[in-house]
């Protein structure tokens, strides 16, 4: 095999502009894995975190620990934001009580093993609505507290799910996203006058928030070559919800997934 061979392995993605939109603060998890496999990426986040409308069911629910069974993470996001405010009103990790702790997903559950935390259920496939199933293999439900911590204004479905199980839920949001308009390294303008080959999504919000702040199916009118990617079903539920589709969507829905799924879709267009 001759080196140009060994590099175009390396850099499968090499001469595609890929569009992230993750917070910024998290964007580098996708960016640096895409320009590693020769992408030219553009960071333009559309959202940031920031905190819920209403703390007060938060505060009232992290007093209230003791009396649940379960608390239930479905994002990363989630993880930070619940401990952050945990830590303002106790020292220490004991105060958690004794309840089981599921996460939607291998980066949730990373976020929770951080702090040294065991997860005690992550179901096979990562989608929030998976997890009641996960959960009624696991044990029954019924008649069980469970706090569902997640970002304001999430899918409803989750919870119904268990309520229909049985489950006595609180379903308390404890972020939300907010749009950010900033563009701090002009990459979002670099993007309006000459496009992009590839624009990723890893949630619903990224998918509202872009196409309230630039207009996507004007912006894919304007870019014909312009394609999307999701990172899975419920971000793509979301541009299903403005009249589109994505070219790919990732299995496994991680991040890791997303680069995969953007290499394969770059080595079948190339054959």
């Amino acid at each position: 095999m001759t080196a140009a061979a060994d590099s175009g392995q390396a850099r499968p993605l090499a001469g595609l502009r890929v569009v992230v939109t993750r917070a910024r603060d998290q964007a580098g998890q996708l960016a640096q894995p895409l320009a590693e496999r020769g992408a030219e990426v553009l960071e333009v986040p559309v959202i940031k975190l920031a905190p819920p409308t209403q703390k007060e069911p938060l505060v009232e629910a992290i007093a209230g620990l003791s009396s649940y069974d379960w608390l239930i993470f479905t994002s990363a996001n989630g993880v930070t934001s619940f401990f952050d405010y945990f830590f303002k009103a106790f020292e220490d990790m004991r105060d958690l009580g004794g309840a089981r702790l599921a996460a939607v997903g291998p980066s949730t559950a990373a976020q929770l093993r951080q702090l040294h935390l065991k997860v005690d259920l992550m179901p096979k496939e990562y989608v929030a609505a998976h997890i009641a199933n996960a959960l009624a293999s696991f044990m029954s439900i019924e008649n069980l507290r469970i706090l569902l911590l997640r970002a304001e204004t999430a899918n409803p479905e989750l919870p119904k799910l268990l309520e229909d199980l049985g489950a006595i839920v609180d379903d308390i949001a404890c972020y939300k996203t907010v749009m950010e308009t900033e563009d701090a390294n002009g990459a979002a303008a670099r993007m309006l006058e000459s496009g992009a080959d590839w624009i990723t999504f890893t949630s619903g919000s990224t998918v509202q928030n872009f196409h309230a702040r630039f207009d996507l199916p004007k912006l894919m009118r304007h870019f014909p070559r312009l394609r999307l990617a999701t990172i899975g079903p419920e971000t793509t539920k979301a541009l299903a919800a403005i009249g589109l589709k994505p070219a790919v969507e990732a299995n496994p829905h991680t991040v890791e997934g997303l680069v995969k799924a953007l290499e394969r879709a770059a080595v079948t267009r190339e054959t």
